[in-house]
């Protein structure tokens, strides 16, 4: 993600993406999109339909349509005031005739998206990461909601996804490590050939994420990936982390992807 100047609001900042391919509006306070939604972007290698449960403002929504010409995108949101900034993101960045933001809580269950169900190749979702309870929740009203999950956030963000998916679609989540046992409790029932992805700062570090992709109807045996690290020991990133990050470069979840 790359800074410029803001746009003389006190509440907005736009941000670049992509080495600046494209560049969106999110507020200066609460919950701000960065690497974790660009990783997630760059999970889908190629596809027509897509879309992305908890897509705020729309950073990985519109950074997979910048790379994916063709793609129509598909985001959904409980937050009405960032589905909104979304929609005048995607028209900012020529995206607004491929792009569809609604508003709609995911936890309440697919019939109250009023969508059309297995539509969609490729799913992709950044679900709340932290348990209730498990930390002080953050000051920012907006930013609890997007980051503090109830004991069913996980279950019904998979559910949705394998609802709105087309058979052997693919599901990609963005997540903490720690939620690797849960999150494979909630998709062996509907998914298979699952794909985790270890995101390093630096190499020797803990990964800090994970990225897990999984099939619907699959019964493919789970893959533990090589990691993806993002800097060199200077702090500089690694050509594969620039290559994802400023270029626009799908992820490798097989061999020959990426």
């Amino acid at each position: 993600m790359t800074k410029n100047k803001d746009d003389n609001s006190p509440e907005y900042s736009t941000d670049g993406f992509l080495g600046g391919k494209i560049n969106l509006r999110q507020p200066k306070r609460g919950f701000r999109s960065g690497h974790d939604a660009v990783l997630l972007a760059a999970s889908v290698p190629e596809a027509a339909r897509v879309c992305e449960l908890g897509c705020g403002v729309g950073v990985a929504s519109l950074c997979v349509g910048a790379r994916l010409v063709s793609a129509h995108i598909t985001g959904i949101d409980s937050d009405a005031q960032w589905v909104a900034l979304a929609t005048a993101n995607a028209a900012d960045n020529n995206m607004a005739s491929r792009t569809n933001f609604i508003c709609a809580d995911i936890e309440a269950g697919f019939a109250n998206l009023n969508l059309t169900p297995n539509q969609y190749e490729e799913v992709i979702a950044n679900p709340p990461y932290y348990k209730a309870g498990q930390s002080p929740p953050p000051p920012d009203p907006q930013k609890a909601h997007a980051m503090i999950s109830t004991q069913d956030t996980q279950e019904a963000w998979v559910k949705c996804a394998a609802a709105l998916l087309a058979a052997k679609g693919y599901l990609t989540m963005v997540h903490q490590p720690q939620a690797l046992p849960s999150l494979l409790a909630v998709l062996t029932p509907r998914f298979g050939d699952i794909r985790v992805l270890p995101i390093l700062p630096r190499i020797g570090s803990a990964a800090t994420r994970i990225l897990i992709r999984a099939q619907r109807d699959s019964k493919a045996a789970l893959v533990l990936l090589p990691p993806l690290i993002l800097q060199n020991p200077d702090a500089t990133p690694t050509p594969e982390a620039q290559a994802i990050l400023r270029d626009g470069k799908a992820l490798a979840f097989t061999p020959t992807q990426g």
